[in-house]
């Protein structure tokens, strides 16, 4: 484990979590109300993040006796890339609709006055979490994701989908609930065609992120754990 990537999971667990825990207490309107906070997507990422930053912590903090090669595999080559796939769908969508089309991302909000969250908090949501786990990528791992693509291409269609099943479960439109976000707000088969585009996207950027590593591993490789 080296020091570097150590001190970058302490600081994303520690702004990740109070990022959370200030975006839970946000009073949300009716029609958000009965599904909650644990329908957006970006609080599901941030505990994909927390969850990623605990396995590390087992996985590399002493006693090393309780820990092993697999648990460490798990830490740095399942938890670690679908935290980071996921944390950069939600910056890469969320910051330009946040800057240039905030009503499509957040309901009866039409400008940036009236915005629920400070920015201290909202990039401790939709940035930090994206930036300190590409760190820890690059930064930290000797080798980028070992996942075959098919491999990830399997776990994000199905995380994708599963996503979207888990918010029709949630969410009772005839009861006046409405999506948590507006651009899924549509009618079928509108709504499955954006959840298709944005799975696609993930498969994409885990692909680049896979690429770009290599080319830099040979460069800083050996200096990480």
């Amino acid at each position: 484990m080296s020091r570097i990537s150590l001190a970058i999971n302490l600081l994303c667990f520690c702004t990740s979590s109070w990022g959370l825990w200030q975006a839970t207490k946000v009073q949300l309107p009716a029609s958000l109300a009965q599904a909650g906070h644990k329908q957006f997507l970006t609080n599901l990422s941030v505990a994909a993040t927390l969850c990623n930053n605990i396995c590390y912590f087992i996985a590399f903090l002493p006693p090393k006796r309780i820990t092993s090669p697999r648990l460490r595999y798990v830490a740095r080559q399942l938890t670690l890339p679908v935290a980071l796939v996921l944390e950069t769908v939600v910056a890469v969508i969320y910051w330009p609709l946040r800057l240039f089309f905030l009503p499509l991302i957040m309901h009866g909000v039409k400008d940036g006055s009236r915005m629920p969250l400070s920015l201290k908090v909202d990039c401790a949501l939709h940035l930090y979490p994206a930036l300190y786990l590409a760190a820890d990528y690059f930064f930290a791992s000797l080798e980028p994701f070992q996942i075959t693509k098919l491999a990830a291409w399997l776990i994000i269609t199905a995380l994708g989908f599963g996503y979207k099943r888990y918010l029709e479960i949630l969410i009772d439109t005839d009861a006046g609930d409405v999506y948590p976000y507006p651009f899924l707000d549509v009618a079928e088969p509108y709504r499955s065609g954006i959840f298709v585009i944005v799975t696609a996207a993930a498969w994409s950027i885990f692909c680049v992120y896979r690429k770009i590593h290599r080319g830099h591993a040979k460069v800083i490789g050996k200096k990480a754990e």
